[in-house]
């Protein structure tokens, strides 16, 4: 699970996940928006955490309610990981090479040609959607927004406000994730054997904010591994038999611009496996920055991919 066996140890960065990050020595490294480096062993508990980040208290210091065990996914991410790597993209095997052909030769072509497409069982589309809330819903870049919303009202910045919406959104999600409608939910699944992502302390998140009006609807993007990332995206409309995921080999290009988003939603920390990201303007910022408006050239990429050619009107975020 997520916590350690003291309930101040709270991960917002799941343990299990580290693993995926490891070099052969056993150490997961980051580097800071200050331009620091670190590494420690992957399970070390002290990697991705905040103390007493899931515990509301009540007068000084008493404890009243810890919801860390609330995020028991976290006991299925190597089971899920498995399931997702077992997707293949188009490219991966050399029965494809006669479709690759195909593909070379095919004028227009899209985005869409150069995947394998699947239909998720219920129980992986049910377990890797709560999952992905769960990594949101707990990221120190979800934390500070809400712990700045009483700003907008001349009031100090309020770590319990954060926890109490954390709190409450991921119960939201955990419900709607096990009961919920989902057959508009579409996946895409990039895998990059070479170049490798980037994870940090924030992911964009075009998701979340529909939980408190008790539907799943909107857009993530989330690195699991170093050669794997999770787009998910809701769609206005779709076949029964229509498959809800697409796996592909990641070009070079949408893995830059996977990290570059990275770089923009995290502010204080960027973990990798492998040399040092070079860091953006946008992290050295060392704030939680986000799109202006729900906008960007790989996400409608993706949005293709994913069967979702509609045209929405967006809000921003918060």
């Amino acid at each position: 699970m997520s916590g350690g066996n003291q309930p101040k140890d709270h991960h917002w960065w799941p343990v299990a996940l580290q693993r995926y990050w490891a070099d052969r020595q056993g150490d997961v490294a980051w580097i800071g928006s200050d331009g620091k480096l670190g590494k420690k062993r992957f399970y070390n508990r002290n990697i991705g955490y905040k103390r007493h980040g899931h515990t509301m208290f009540k007068g000084q210091g008493v404890w009243e309610n810890n919801f860390e065990s609330e995020f028991d996914i976290d006991d299925k991410i190597h089971n899920i990981i498995a399931a997702l790597k077992s997707l293949k993209p188009l490219g991966i095997s050399l029965k494809d090479i006669r479709a690759i052909l195909t593909l070379l030769l095919k004028k227009g072509r899209s985005g869409r040609d150069g995947c394998h497409f699947y239909h998720l069982d219920e129980q992986l589309h049910r377990n890797l959607l709560l999952l992905l809330h769960s990594l949101l819903i707990r990221s120190p870049s979800f934390r500070s927004k809400y712990e700045r919303f009483p700003t907008r009202f001349g009031l100090p910045q309020n770590e319990d406000v954060g926890k109490a919406n954390m709190n409450q959104n991921y119960r939201l999600a955990k419900r709607l994730c096990a009961n919920g409608y989902i057959s508009l939910h579409s996946f895409v699944l990039l895998h990059s054997p070479f170049k490798k992502f980037i994870c940090g302390d924030g992911h964009l998140d075009w998701l979340t904010c529909g939980l408190t009006a008790n539907r799943i609807d909107g857009r993530a993007l989330v690195p699991l591994t170093p050669h794997l990332c999770v787009y998910f995206c809701t769609l206005n409309s779709r076949r029964t038999s229509a498959p809800n995921c697409a796996s592909l080999l990641a070009p070079q290009w949408m893995v830059d611009q996977a990290n570059d988003i990275a770089q923009i939603y995290s502010g204080n920390r960027l973990f990798y496996l492998g040399k040092p990201p070079r860091l953006s303007p946008h992290f050295l910022n060392g704030q939680f920055l986000e799109h202006n408006n729900h906008r960007d050239p790989l996400i409608e990429v993706l949005d293709e991919i994913a069967g979702n050619n509609r045209d929405r009107n967006f809000l921003t975020g918060l």
